[in-house]
């Protein structure tokens, strides 16, 4: 179990309740806060976890799609509070596209003469270019009638006084002043929505949100120690997300309509039959073990679906590559069924007019295991396949930590 790597441990009173609300599933757990006296860092151990996958959908619909999360909600909530000595002190949730829209912000301010940077000064830059962003940005769901936005996250990544990094910015001395910034925000009716249906199980226990990617980016930067320019993509169901990634600043995060539900309805219509068939012949085809006649039309699925799902990726590339070297370093995480496919599809296809010497691209799958290993936590997690409850388990800790020594 996560935790069980540290040293001399002081645990903490009650639990926390971690929830991941992605587009595929739903999926909590409980960690007891434990400090680790040796390391100087929070190392919980999970004492609960529950994961309940989304219906599939022949047809998008955001309402039906809303109820579905709704309810998968409600489940994974019921299991983990069933007990009343795992009533949460605080809930934690963790949002994937597409509850959330993100974007980091380059705040820059110049003077002819230098001046006294303080925090009060900061913060007044962030809070005007906070106040832009939100007034510029659309709504998230056209469908949701009288919506608003609700800032999730307002996080500085990087401050450059005079054009050199530096950690410690306040009482210094500058006359220009560069900050990245990301901000991400949420959709008022559905996170109050969200926000309601936890308070009905937890009364009275803090409630906050943050986006997984903003998480998963701060693990990399924290455990992978790799300045160089990487992208890290996350498979979803309905979506796929794709952040770049570069010398400890989260540059872009870019979501795209296609995920492996979208390989599923070709395999359905190809084959002529039900999703859950759709699925087990393209487990098998995978193992190469059927007929002929089957592969000739799973290889025509797949080529249909490579158009789309290679297409959304190329727009991606070609849209950053405007203002962003273009990596050919990929972490992934996914369906551990679909996801190496589509990476193998990624190294195949040729992208002369984006890519520097038409170099193909190196991607690498990661898996709960890969990731909690890099984390330096033992090389299991207790439900496999979950890396978003890793990730987010981890992250709180490192909150934790950061919050332990000021």
């Amino acid at each position: 179990m996560k935790g069980s790597a540290c040293g001399t441990i002081i645990g903490m009173a009650r639990h926390v309740m971690i929830i991941d609300l992605s587009n595929d599933s739903v999926s909590g757990l409980l960690l007891d806060p434990t400090y680790d006296t040796q390391k100087k860092i929070f190392c919980s151990p999970t004492r609960a976890v529950t994961r309940v996958p989304l219906p599939f959908q022949s047809e998008l619909n955001l309402e039906r799609f809303l109820n579905q999360v709704v309810a998968a909600l409600k489940t994974v909530i019921d299991a983990l509070t069933r007990d009343e000595t795992s009533r949460p002190a605080q809930v934690v949730c963790f949002l994937s596209a597409p509850f959330y829209a993100s974007q980091t912000r380059v705040v820059r301010h110049t003077a002819d003469q230098p001046f006294r940077i303080t925090a009060s000064f900061l913060n007044g830059l962030i809070a005007a270019d906070l106040a832009q962003f939100t007034k510029q940005q659309p709504q998230l769901y056209t469908e949701v009638l009288a919506d608003a936005h609700r800032v999730i996250e307002s996080k500085t990544m990087q401050v450059k006084l005079n054009r050199y990094p530096t950690h410690t910015p306040a009482d210094k001395q500058a006359s220009e002043v560069e900050m990245y910034h990301y901000v991400s925000i949420g959709s008022e009716r559905i996170l109050g929505r969200f926000h309601e249906v936890i308070r009905g199980f937890v009364h009275h226990a803090p409630i906050e949100f943050h986006s997984f990617p903003f998480a998963l980016f701060s693990i990399y930067r924290d455990y992978f120690h790799d300045r160089r320019y990487r992208f890290l993509v996350d498979v979803g169901a309905e979506l796929t997300e794709v952040l770049l990634m570069a010398e400890d600043i989260l540059w872009e995060s870019v979501s795209f309509p296609a995920g492996y539900n979208g390989l599923i309805r070709e395999l359905t219509r190809e084959l002529g039959t039900v999703p859950e068939e759709a699925m087990s012949a393209f487990r098998l085809y995978r193992r190469s073990g059927e007929n002929k006649l089957a592969t000739a039309k799973m290889a025509s699925a797949l080529t249909s679906f490579q158009k789309i799902w290679v297409g959304y990726f190329r727009q991606m590339l070609e849209t950053l590559s405007e203002e962003h070297l273009v990596p050919l370093e990929i972490l992934a995480i996914g369906d551990p069924l679909v996801t190496p496919l589509l990476l193998d599809w990624l190294k195949e296809d040729k992208y002369n007019e984006i890519l520097v010497g038409n170099r193909p691209f190196n991607p690498t799958l990661l898996s709960a295991a890969t990731l909690a290993g890099q984390c330096g936590l033992p090389g299991t997690f207790p439900i496999a396949g979950n890396e978003h409850l890793l990730v987010g388990s981890v992250f709180y800790d490192k909150l934790l930590s950061v919050n332990q020594h000021g």
